[in-house]
């Protein structure tokens, strides 16, 4: 097995340092002829300058199905090609792809990449936590991110206290599954009432979390 990334500098450069060193065979493909002499004399990876939405250049890597692809152009269009090459031609499983436009990031997930990143959304969703403060921590990920499990801090200011569940129009896509309340655990319902200061375990989509959020901290 082998790790073939395709564009990308710094993150491409950094994650091929890594990978050589556990003792990978690293690939690294890229456009620019400057970053590939940085990359040869910088690295212990294979660096192989050129195009690799060119189907020949990917052929000339010896790609197998359980090689590990990672594409990194500033390009969905690019991307979106290498990745397709990557997994109808060579029948390759474990593809990872960076998406520079959020809006794109459905079309990948369609297609059957493995693991879509967006910097965009991942930088947003960190800027909305900070903006949030504790009101809300996102502690557990499942299934690469299709699933989002939350704890909700309700502050005394918030709209939704004194208010019961089923009054409180929480989106489709989430489920209370527990409230603590002054160390005690309340399995809730729709006629719970919810109160300052209690800490809501909710299980929902990560595309919910903004407007759950608004709904239970807003004031």
């Amino acid at each position: 097995m082998k790790v073939v990334i395709i564009g990308g500098e710094k993150i491409a450069y950094f994650m091929a340092k890594s990978f050589s060193s556990k003792g990978y065979k690293t690939y690294l493909v890229n456009k620019d002829q400057k970053v590939c002499e940085d990359f040869a004399r910088d690295l212990k990876a294979i660096v192989i300058h050129g195009d690799a939405t060119k189907k020949k250049l990917l052929e000339q890597l010896d790609i197998e199905e359980e090689d590990i692809i990672v594409v990194l152009t500033n390009k969905d269009k690019e991307n979106l090609i290498i990745t397709q090459y990557a997994r109808k031609i060579f029948g390759v499983k474990n593809i990872v792809t960076l998406v520079n436009n959020p809006d794109n990031i459905e079309l990948f997930e369609k297609l059957g990449i493995t693991a879509v990143v967006s910097t965009t959304t991942m930088l947003q969703k960190a800027v909305e936590n900070l903006l949030f403060g504790k009101e809300l921590e996102e502690f557990l990920s499942i299934e690469e991110g299709k699933l989002s499990f939350l704890k909700v801090d309700i502050p005394e200011t918030s709209k939704a206290v004194g208010k019961y569940l089923k009054d409180l129009n929480l989106p489709h896509e989430c489920v209370v599954g527990g409230i603590l309340r002054k160390g005690e655990v309340i399995i809730p319902h729709g006629n719970t009432q919810i109160k300052a200061n209690d800490r809501l375990y909710i299980v929902g989509l990560p595309t919910a979390q903004t407007e759950i959020l608004n709904i239970l901290t807003e004031e």
